[in-house]
C-alpha cells in the first residue's frame, strides 16, 4: 500500500483534466453540427466533436453518433486535447 497515494494523484489530475474541459467546452463559441451544444473541435480517432452532454463529456462522430470520453481514449489523449487548443 506504499503507492497508494500514486492512485489519488491520479484521480486528482483527472478530475482536473475533466475540469478543465468542461471550462474550454463552456467557453467556446464552436457549437456543434449535430445538435444544439457548444463543442471543442477535435481530430481524435473518428471523432471531431467534444460536448457536455447530459452532464457527460462526450464525443461525437461525424454522423452525431456519441461516445463515453473513454471509449477510445485515456486520459494523456484527454490531455493532449487540451494542450492542441
Amino acid at each position: 500500500m506504499k503507492y497508494k497515494f500514486l492512485s489519488k494523484l491520479y484521480d486528482v489530475l483527472e478530475q482536473e483534466v475533466h475540469e478543465a474541459l468542461r471550462n474550454e467546452i463552456e467557453n467556446s463559441t464552436e457549437t456543434s453540427d449535430h445538435i444544439d451544444t457548444k463543442v471543442l473541435n477535435v481530430n481524435i480517432f473518428d471523432y471531431e466533436e467534444l460536448a457536455i452532454i447530459n452532464d457527460h463529456l462526450t464525443f461525437i462522430d461525424s454522423d452525431g453518433l456519441y461516445y463515453n470520453s473513454y471509449s477510445d481514449c485515456n486520459l494523456e489523449d484527454l490531455i493532449d486535447i487540451l494542450n492542441k487548443l
